[in-house]
């Protein structure tokens, strides 16, 4: 995540907790972000705040997510013209690079 609320080796959970910033993602839930709301598997899905479709919106879509609940169809994510923005905000041009190598 590009926020950090310390090291587990020097900080404290209650150190943590305290920090401005914590507790903003504490509250959402698969009903309040967007498209997740829609989606039939939105309440077995484990999700992941630390990088979105648009990082500009804390209730926009989890970037790793490829499915598509308007046509019930799954897709590789990192190809995805349209993550390609988010990809290039959270420089992961060459970790997504590598796990498409892999396959």
């Amino acid at each position: 995540m590009p926020e950090s609320f310390g090291n587990i080796r020097d900080t404290t959970l209650r150190e943590a907790l305290e920090k401005p910033g914590f507790k903003k993602y504490w509250n959402i839930n698969k009903d309040q972000i967007e498209v997740c709301r829609d989606c039939e598997f939105r309440y077995i899905c484990t999700d992941c705040r630390a990088y979105i479709e648009d990082p500009e919106n804390i209730h926009s879509k989890p970037l790793k997510c490829g499915y598509n609940p308007y046509t019930s169809e799954w897709e590789e994510w990192s190809t995805n013209p349209l993550k390609q923005k988010a990809i290039e905000h959270y420089g992961m041009q060459e970790l997504v690079k590598k796990e498409t190598q892999k396959e």
